[in-house]
């Protein structure tokens, strides 16, 4: 008979974050190439915390609002959000975040622009041909504008065109929402987006937020919970009419 055991430990908590040398070249470390995309009126390139951070911090930081279904606050400080962004974003390589920028306010010969807000691939897959997009925050002023049209459009034309044609020929790109922020699913269903369904107790919520689902007595982390609304768009729907859906769209907001 064979001895069975469980030797598992939990890995080290992690040490303290250390922010990347400032005059180095800004590593992105993803897992997919990465290219600057951009439509006639918005431009992605990939979010620089020490170019990009600042506008963002003073831009969310009257409008908590904006961050009601993520699982942080608004950043006090400009080094608040560069020691999340580091920790949560760049040292994940299945994470990326685009800056959106307003071509109309790009100077031409800077890299500086006016910035509309940020979204970004996350839970990178090459393995499963797989991709999510998410941290989609967008500045009031840029609300019920083209920006969400247009970054979600170029995000799934790079996703899903074919190597041949530029992109990155993923089968699938998916969409999570917390299952109360309807706004976020309507988003994604008019780009075309199905849904898949619900995810019940997904994951967990800060303490601090409103929304989450009180645990069952005894819980064994304490922590609130969501479920979360699930969509995609997959290969065979981008080549059996999303791809037109998608340009379409972006087209109206032209």
């Amino acid at each position: 008979m064979v001895e069975v055991i469980n030797n598992y430990t939990p890995p080290p908590p992690k040490g303290p974050v250390t922010l990347p040398d400032p005059d180095a070249p800004y590593d992105l470390n993803f897992r997919f190439p990465v290219r600057e995309l951009e439509s006639d009126k918005l431009k992605l390139v990939p979010f620089v915390p020490s170019i990009h951070g600042q506008a963002l911090v003073e831009g969310m930081k009257p409008h908590p609002e904006l961050l009601q279904y993520l699982p942080w606050d608004p950043f006090d400080t400009l080094h608040e959000f560069e020691l999340h962004f580091e920790q949560r974003i760049r040292s994940d390589p299945t994470w990326m975040v685009y800056a959106l920028l307003d071509k109309s306010k790009i100077i031409p010969g800077q890299v500086h622009g006016q910035l509309a807000g940020t979204i970004g691939y996350l839970r990178a897959s090459p393995e499963t041909a797989s991709v999510e997009i998410g941290y989609v925050i967008v500045l009031p002023s840029y609300q019920r504008t083209f920006v969400s049209t247009h970054a979600i459009g170029l995000l799934l034309d790079y996703a899903l065109q074919k190597p041949g044609d530029g992109g990155l020929g993923l089968r699938r790109v998916q969409w999570m929402a917390h299952v109360d922020n309807k706004p976020s699913v309507r988003a994604a269903e008019r780009m075309g987006f199905k849904m898949e369904g619900v995810l019940r107790w997904d994951r967990t919520v800060p303490a601090d937020k409103a929304n989450g689902l009180k645990p069952r007595e005894d819980d064994v982390i304490q922590l609130k919970g969501r479920h979360s609304a699930i969509l995609s768009m997959c290969w065979d729907d981008w080549e059996g009419g999303g791809r037109e859906h998608v340009h379409k769209m972006m087209a109206r907001r032209s």
